[in-house]
């Protein structure tokens, strides 16, 4: 199974884990999960299609304890630091259980919200030191904050908490949201509104031509999940006018209509000298704080995920103890394609937005 609607993806973990449904209205709704303290479900009509990718052997990932189970999940950059266990050679990757699932339990739920929180315990394999700490996450469904129209809507709003019992940490917060797609045939685009003359950056190796538009105002990256490239882009060349940072927009599969999600916050890096996540492929040089990863499909039909992500603020030094704090939100919306692109218009400022197809 590639995409999930509400039910099979209920009737897939319900006797796994504890599902909290915030319900927006009879139309919309989410799950948050206490399983790695994530949203699992965004729908912005009830009867579709969930927006964000789920691994299709959720149940069994579940059971092994693994991070992979999709969604939209917090961690806590830089990946050098904290995920590769010989940092200097970038090899050994991997997610520390500490991090990712932790221990998440379901502190307080209503319907309209619902809060998460979990000890944490990672090493920094850079320094050889091994953390420790908590992560708290409020999720409350909110009204859109752009007025569009459009009436299969859903979003979210986070407040994310983490603090390390150790000063002067070089960390930040990091949103990753997994977001579905059709694979070659009908790839996902990332749309990210950029300043004029913007400097995107390859992560992890160059990405080709046919990956990737540069655009006046815009970036676009595609999302066909059949080859691994990671997209930055520069704090330099964020308009922080515009509280929306990225988008991602897709032909649903086995329909006519579009969705969108859209990640908001202005609580992300705003100069270099805040930024920790340095690149594979130029560690020694500029760093991105907007990013958007393609995975690669081995066991094809099943597909693999995309993912748009926010590096957050990073974290100060508070009475001894390390704190990240931030606010973002995640808005999903599911229309036609003149009533989408109308969205992105909106939300991103970009009113030519350059498509993969």
């Amino acid at each position: 199974m590639n995409y999930y609607t509400k039910e099979a993806l209920i009737s897939s973990i319900n006797k796994h884990l504890h599902l909290c449904e915030l319900s927006l209205n009879d139309n919309s709704s989410a799950l948050i999960s206490d399983y790695g303290g994530r949203v699992l479900g965004l729908f912005p009509r009830n009867d579709y299609y969930n927006l964000l990718w789920i691994n299709p052997n959720i149940a069994e990932n579940i059971k092994s304890r693994s991070w992979d189970v999709g969604g939209d999940r917090y961690w806590i950059g830089p990946e050098k630091s904290f995920f590769y266990e010989n940092p200097e050679t970038w090899e050994g990757w991997r997610c520390q259980a500490g991090l990712d699932p932790a221990n998440y339990e379901i502190l307080a739920e209503n319907a309209k919200t619902c809060t998460v929180s979990s000890p944490i315990s990672i090493k920094n394999y850079v320094s050889k030191v091994l953390l420790r700490g908590e992560i708290t996450r409020q999720f409350k469904l909110i009204n859109e904050p752009i007025k569009t129209g459009i009436t299969d809507y859903c979003g979210i709003e986070y407040i994310d908490d983490c603090i390390v019992f150790k000063p002067n940490i070089e960390a930040n917060g990091w949103s990753l949201t997994c977001v579905i797609s059709g694979g070659r045939k009908n790839p996902g685009t990332v749309i990210i509104p950029t300043n004029p003359d913007s400097k995107p950056l390859s992560y992890f190796r160059i990405i080709p031509e046919d990956r990737i538009k540069q655009n006046p105002d815009h970036v676009s990256f595609k999302i066909d999940v059949d080859d691994i490239y990671k997209l930055a882009i520069r704090p330099e060349d964020i308009d922080f006018s515009r509280n929306s940072k990225i988008g991602y927009v897709i032909k649903i599969p086995n329909s006519e209509e579009f969705g969108l999600i859209v990640k908001l916050s202005n609580d992300v890096p705003k100069k270099q000298e805040e930024c920790f996540d340095v690149s594979r492929d130029h560690p020694n040089s500029e760093i991105g704080v907007i990013q958007s990863y393609n995975s690669e499909s081995p066991n094809k039909p099943f597909l693999q995920f995309g993912e748009i992500e926010l590096q957050l603020n990073s974290l100060k030094t508070i009475d001894n103890t390390s704190h990240g704090k931030a606010t973002h939100q995640l808005c999903g919306y599911v229309g036609s394609k003149e009533e989408i692109l109308g969205v992105i218009e909106k939300y991103l400022g970009v009113s030519e937005p350059f498509i993969f197809s």
